[in-house]
């Protein structure tokens, strides 16, 4: 009977752990969202402004925040931080075929896709150049 009655609290106590490990989830989606639609709703009004709050490493400072809230490792959240200085500029191409268009004239996805293709790539060129 005792056996059963610690199986029955150890079983609770993994479920209230899983419950509160699905909720912050949930808070840490509501929270990333919410910010993110801001910035659309902002940008709506005003492109600077927008590209202002998106300018801003929100996305950046909140992964740093969860990593950090989930794992309490102050070594993974510095090498994490670390990485993303790094791979911030070649980030940056992505914007190259939106900033000529006024020249090229190419369509909205043809520049996203030319973007994505160039981030990647200079992404994991620095990845090369630096192991």
């Amino acid at each position: 009977l005792l056996s059963v009655v610690k199986d029955c609290c150890s079983r609770y106590a993994n479920q209230k752990y899983r419950l509160r490990e699905v909720l912050m989830l949930v808070v840490k989606v509501l929270i990333s969202a919410a910010i993110l639609l801001l910035a659309v709703e902002i940008a709506k009004r005003s492109p600077f402004w927008g590209a202002f709050v998106i300018a801003l490493p929100l996305t950046s400072m909140l992964a740093m925040a969860w990593l950090y809230w989930d794992t309490r490792d102050l070594v993974r959240v510095n090498a994490f931080a670390r990485d993303i200085f790094f791979l911030v500029p070649p980030s940056l191409l992505f914007f190259l075929p939106f900033v000529f268009e006024p020249r090229s004239h190419w369509p909205f996805w043809l520049n996203f896709a030319v973007g994505v293709v160039l981030a990647a790539s200079g992404m994991l060129s620095l990845r090369l150049i630096l192991k």
